[in-house]
């Protein structure tokens, strides 16, 4: 499995995160579950003739060739069982806001065409990306002129960069009053226009984060001392943390390890 990121143009970093690849080819007897949890909306592009995926209730799906995800609040878990080559755009949480004429809050845990949110008028992109860019890089410099052209300057708002900027830079860690605060904003303000231009409330973008804080300490050490790993990672006590690790994982942290699946693939 080969998966790589992309620097987006520098006049973009504020609304994309990144462009991303993922390949995988050979034999996938052994590939290994993928867990995406992301807090953002994120594109698509499937460049392969049909990639497959096994889903966690065990049912094979065939992955759409132009898709647009919403924000999670639960993990997705795919397992491969074909080839993939996925060309993707992965926004900063309100990045996408400016692109389209609708809340995010209405893509949370969604997965939609492109088509529906851009309509047939930007079509020509779509079939750009599949059909005349042979390269990454090509496809990236196509995306970036799209999105610096149809940038909607009416629809930015520098205080949820901001506000972002601050969560992540705590790593969730922080009370959303402080957080408002920062931005010179009441909490209900903040609140609203999260669920507009982010789709998920701040409180949800912390509790992603401290989420993620969990999953790292995992991946960087083998021996895992749980009620550690909670106050390090922002969690009142363990069984905060074990509530969090339910709802993302759907299992709890200990049948986690258990089940042997401490090296599979994290995109978030």
């Amino acid at each position: 499995m080969l998966f790589r990121e992309h620097f987006p143009h520098p006049k973009l970093i504020n609304y994309i995160r990144c462009y991303w690849t993922l390949e995988i080819s050979g034999s996938t007897q052994k590939c290994e579950w993928l867990h995406f949890l992301v807090e953002n909306v994120e594109f698509t592009f499937n460049l392969s003739k049909e990639a497959k995926f096994i889903t966690c209730d065990m049912k094979t799906s065939v992955f759409p060739q132009c898709c647009v995800y919403g924000p999670m609040t639960q993990a997705m878990h795919l397992k491969p069982v074909s080839e993939v080559e996925i060309f993707g755009i992965c926004f900063r949480p309100g990045g996408a806001y400016p692109f389209f004429p609708y809340p995010i809050s209405e893509l949370v845990n969604s997965c939609v065409k492109i088509d529906d949110l851009w309509g047939t008028n930007n079509s020509e992109i779509i079939h750009r990306v599949h059909h005349d860019c042979e390269t990454t890089l090509e496809r990236i410099d196509l995306l970036d002129q799209y999105f610096l052209r149809h940038l909607d300057a009416k629809r930015k708002d520098d205080s949820i960069f901001a506000a972002v900027s601050i969560i992540e830079a705590y790593k969730g860690q922080v009370s959303i009053e402080h957080v408002a605060r920062s931005i010179g904003q009441s909490r209900r303000q903040l609140e609203r226009k999260f669920k507009e231009r982010v789709g998920i409330s701040p409180k949800q973008l912390c509790r992603s984060w401290r989420f993620k804080n969990v999953l790292r300490q995992l991946k960087a050490s083998s021996n895992v001392s749980w009620a550690s790993t909670a106050v390090c990672s922002g969690y009142y006590d363990q069984s905060h943390m074990i509530r969090d690790f339910k709802n993302y994982m759907g299992e709890s942290p200990v049948a986690y390890l258990v089940t042997s699946r401490a090296m599979d693939r994290y995109f978030t």
